[in-house]
This record gives structure tokens, sequence and C-alpha cells, in this order.
């Protein structure tokens, strides 16, 4: 269940919580309130026909009390019975009600004295029972009618309130996400005063924070980088120069002087991809689209690349499909993204093995496969594998600085294309799609 679910479920179970609580008070008034109105007309009725009886008295005319209280006793149906004393003792009052009326049940009686004359008011209990359960069924009904339309619209309020808080959190959530993966500057709304917008603006504190960050660390990547690759340079050409006269040197210093070349020129193509990642994610790497041949572009890197397979021991395959074929791209760019995936299947393919390239032009894109017969890829790998500093569980002992699939990945993102690999035959397959 989400949150959505669950925040609309606590509103209305909070609501009808409160709603029930809310009409059991107000009908525990009403049932206090019907049974004082009843008691209220009873005492009215008791009053009056005291006032009767004193008005008989002074009258001396007891048949005013006896038609009075007949009378009432035959237009109240909820009277069982009136009474009579005019000194000669209590004494039923007839009435003009038929017998069928004559409600049933107990009776709850009133006495009335004034003088001489007396009299007793005998109510029906099931009567006045019946009244207040009538009364108090019209007041349920109309509450229960009442509490269905609160019920409405607390639901709907509540689904407005949970989907709006509900909204809120996702887009913070949207924003975390986006900075999880370096996309830094993001921002989302951060409008009211509650805590949901208290942590809108710390996330957009946060963001804004992290791209000042991220842009220091890209500067200062791309200043050190450019810095290094001149005294890189030096070195390399210095150790290549010493090589040329080995022969005045011991063997030792021989293989010294190779390795101190072979180390600045592996440590300088690490700066240049640094570089070139530098520049490309602070926006610098110009693109140079010309209309060029896709196929013959990955013929050629695979032919480059040809002599090291040769050495290592691995077959080299190209298979292109389709005749003539052109697109926009950056023939350099391209190159090195194609001799990236090309080198790496190389270096990943143990003596004997084989490397395929297949390039084709379909559905208006140019796309490049190359399948190896290396160890392949473990599960998850796949997604991690183009990400800055990431390698596989089969780069130790192979070298490399993690920065050639992403280089090849920026490269390919900025000509608005795709790249990806998966698990092969026997191997990894790593490909890309350009569009034409």
């Amino acid at each position: 269940m989400n949150l959505f679910h669950k925040l609309s479920a606590a509103f209305m179970a909070a609501a009808l919580a409160a709603a029930l609580l809310l009409s059991g008070i107000f009908f525990s008034f009403q049932r206090r309130t019907v049974a004082a109105s009843q008691e209220e007309r009873l005492s009215a009725m008791q009053l009056s026909a005291a006032a009767m009886l004193r008005e008989a008295e002074l009258a001396g005319d007891p048949l005013m009390a006896v038609d009075y209280l007949s009378g009432l006793c035959s237009s109240r149906p909820e009277l069982a019975s009136c009474e009579l004393d005019i000194g000669r003792g209590m004494a039923p009052v007839k009435t003009r009600r038929h017998a069928g009326r004559t409600p049933g049940g107990g009776t709850v009686s009133r006495d009335i004295s004034s003088g001489r004359f007396s009299a007793r008011l005998n109510f029906s209990a099931g009567a006045l029972e019946t009244e207040r359960s009538a009364a108090l069924a019209g007041i349920y009904r109309n509450l229960a009618a009442a509490f269905l339309a609160a019920m409405a619209a607390a639901a709907l309020l509540g689904l407005g309130l949970a989907w709006s808080l509900s909204a809120r959190l996702k887009r913070l959530a949207a924003e975390a996400a986006a900075v999880g993966e370096g996309r830094f500057g993001v921002k989302t709304e951060a409008g009211g005063s509650d805590e949901v917008a208290e942590l809108a603006r710390a996330l957009n504190a946060m963001s804004d924070r992290l791209l000042e960050l991220e842009t220091m660390k890209k500067n200062f990547t791309a200043s050190v980088t450019h810095e290094l690759r001149s005294p890189l340079g030096v070195i390399e050409t210095y150790a290549a120069m010493l090589l040329k006269e080995e022969g005045r040197f011991t063997p030792q210093d021989a293989s010294v002087f190779r390795r101190i070349k072979e180390n600045a020129g592996r440590l300088a193509n690490f700066v240049t991809a640094m570089l070139d990642m530098a520049k490309i994610e602070r926006g610098k790497m110009e693109l140079r689209p010309a209309r060029e041949n896709p196929l013959s572009l990955a013929a050629d890197a695979a032919d480059f690349l040809r002599p090291k397979a040769a050495e290592k021991g691995v077959e080299l395959e190209v298979r292109t499909e389709g005749g003539p074929a052109s697109a926009m791209l950056d023939r350099e760019l391209v190159t090195h993204a194609l001799t990236n995936l090309i080198a790496n299947a190389i270096k990943f393919t143990p003596p004997g093995g084989a490397v395929t390239v297949r390039a084709s032009m379909a559905e208006g894109k140019f796309r490049v496969e190359v399948a190896d017969t290396g160890p392949g890829l473990k599960p998850g790998e796949a997604e991690k594998l183009f990400t800055p500093y990431s390698q596989g569980s089969a780069a130790p002992g192979h070298g490399g600085t993690g920065l050639g699939l992403a280089l090849a990945k920026s490269i390919v993102e900025l000509h608005k294309g795709s790249i990806g690999c998966q698990p092969g035959s026997r191997g990894a397959v790593f490909w890309f799609e350009i569009p034409q």
C-alpha cells in the first residue's frame, strides 16, 4: 500500500471516528431534550388541570371539572384515564374515547390537589415511550443523512489532502533520486510553511550546494589534467629518446626506461580520458558532425586494433551489413568510442578466443555490436559498468581506470544515441546505436 492510500485511509478513519463520536454525543443530547420536552408538556397539562379544578371549586360546579377532564382524557392519546375526587373518593371519569384507542402498558400517574377537589391523571407509559421513540426516530434519520453527507465530504477532503501531501512527497523523492543520480541543481517546489516545505527547501539548498561543489570539482579536474599532460608528454618523450640509445646503458637501465615510458603513456592516456570526461561534463566538448560512412569507421577501428589482437592470440572479425551508408557524426569521437569497446573486448578475451564486431545501418540508426568470448557479465554488473571509475568483476589483473566505457557512453549520448551491454552466448556483448 503506497502513501496515498495510507493517508486516505487514515484521514477517512479519523473522520469516521470523529463523526461517530459527535453523532453519539448529539443523539444523547437529543434524547434528553425529547424527554425534557415531554416532561414539560405533561407538567403543563397538570398545571392546566389544577387551574380548572380551582375554577370549578370557586364556581361550586363539579360538572365543570368532570367535563374538562373527560374532554382532556378523550383528546390526549397519552392519557390512559382520569380520576376525580369531589369529596366522595377517587372515581374514574368517563371519556368519549373508543375502547380500541386505549393505549396499553403501565401508567404514570400525576396527582392534582386543589382544596376540596383533587384529580389524578394516568398517563400511558407505552404511549409516552412510543412518542419518544417516534421523535428519536426522526432525529436518527436526519442524523444518519447528515452523517453520510459529512462522511462523503470528509472522504473527498481526505482524498484531496492525501493527494496533495503525497504529490509533494513524490516531488521530493524525484529530486532526491535526481541528486542521487548526479543531476545536481534540480529543484522542487518549496512553497508553504509546514515541515514538508522545510524539507523541500533543505533539499533545494543541498542540491545547489552539491552543484557548486560538482562544478568546482570539474573545474579542478580539468585544470589538473590539463597541467599534467605536458610533463607526462615530456617524460614519455625523454624515455623514448633514451631507449633509442639503449646500447649505451645496461639492460637493467633499459628495462627501467621501458617501464617509465609504458607507465607515462598509461598515465597520459588516463589524463586524456579524464580531460575528455571533464569537457563533456562541463559542456565544453565540441561536437563536429559531418557526413561519414559509419560502416567504414567500424572496419577502420577494428583494423587499427588487429595487431593488438594478433599479439594476444585473439581472433578479430568484422561483419558489416548493408551497402554504402552515411550518417551525421563526429568521426574522431565515434572512432574513440569504437576503439574503447573493441580494445576492452580484446583485453578481456583469453588467448585463443574471438572478438566479433558487427556494424549495420537499419531503420535510420547506425548500430555496432562487439561480442567477445571472455568471462562475461555477472548479474547486476551491466548497470554500473558505464559509471566513471567503475569496473566489473573481471577487471582485476587487466589494468584500466574505469573511464573508457563512461567516455564511450558520453560520446554516444552526445550523438543522441544509446549504449548498453548484455550477456552473450559465450561472453559479453557491448553495443551502441546512433541515429542517422
